[in-house]
């Protein structure tokens, strides 16, 4: 990222999603002294707000992927290899961490699988385990947020917009709810 964050610039905030940065403030923390904060406002949770030390911006957000880099990203689904992990404990310890390093192949791979295998587990007629619908849930959250505000579609609308562009060439994903 670069060393300049500018007042309402969009950036992506692990955990919290994309924000735009609505200003810079100094605060007198007692002991630490005064420090400057980028004050960040969640796009899709606007009554938030999140204080980051501008000393440590770099470490807590990340520029957003352009729209180009976002089709390539889509593109490359097709490709993307399974990441399940029969164990229950070591797939939620897997799956937790691709989400918290918020790599996009990664996690598209990631909703890549749990679509299908929810699809599975429903064609089966059992049901799909709570804790890998909540990390689903989570990363589609992430990643479609990114790539909503950078297609400028709601986060609602991406599933569709990539199962369309992707549909001749991976015709088994199920990328709609």
């Amino acid at each position: 990222m670069t060393n300049t964050i500018e007042v309402n610039e969009a950036v992506m905030h692990i955990p919290e999603g994309v924000c735009k940065v609505t200003g810079i403030i100094e605060r007198d923390l007692s002991s630490l002294g005064t420090r400057q904060y980028y004050i960040l406002v969640p796009v899709y949770n606007t009554g938030t707000k999140i204080y980051i030390p501008t000393d440590n911006g770099p470490a807590k957000m990340r520029e957003l992927l352009t729209r180009d880099e976002v089709l390539e990203l889509i593109d490359s689904i097709p490709e993307c290899e399974s990441v399940w992990v029969e164990n229950d404990k070591e797939r939620m310890a897997a799956f937790s961490s691709i989400v918290s390093r918020c790599d996009h192949h990664e996690m598209l791979c990631l909703i890549r699988t749990l679509r299908n295998k929810h699809a599975e587990k429903l064609r089966t007629g059992k049901k799909f385990h709570s804790a890998d619908e909540r990390i689903f849930k989570e990363a589609e959250r992430i990643l479609f947020g990114e790539f909503g505000y950078v297609l400028n579609l709601k986060p609602s609308e991406v599933g569709p917009f990539i199962a369309e562009r992707i549909k001749d060439r991976d015709p088994e994903l199920q990328m709609t709810s």
